[in-house]
């Protein structure tokens, strides 16, 4: 894949200046609450979403899942997505039947 070009694969980030054919690659934090405190239905979903997002990304959509985090006491899940828009966070929440309760743009700070 050329430099700069958006990624369709799991792990990675994609450079600061990349930009996919709708726009920028901005950065997401998507949440979910109510998520339970298991790990292993943690890593299930996680893997969906990846699946998603790279089905997404075939489609012209791209979006990386970067890592989620789970906050057992919270039941919450915290996930860092890579893609042009909140609302392609939004579709893989939807397409994997678990819907995001608050997505947050964010900034790069460091790698």
């Amino acid at each position: 894949m050329a430099a700069g070009s958006p990624r369709a694969h799991r792990g990675g980030m994609a450079p600061d200046n990349a930009v996919a054919p709708h726009g920028p690659i901005r950065i997401f934090l998507a949440e979910r609450y109510g998520a339970g405190t298991s790990a292993t239905t943690a890593r299930q979903e996680t893997r969906a979403a990846e699946d998603v997002a790279m089905e997404l990304s075939r489609e012209g959509r791209p979006v990386t899942l970067l890592g989620s985090l789970l906050v057992p006491i919270d039941e919450t899940v915290f996930s860092l997505f890579e893609a042009v828009s909140a609302a392609d966070v939004a579709a893989v929440g939807e397409r994997t039947e678990q819907p995001y309760d608050r997505i947050s743009e964010g900034i790069r700070v460091r790698r």
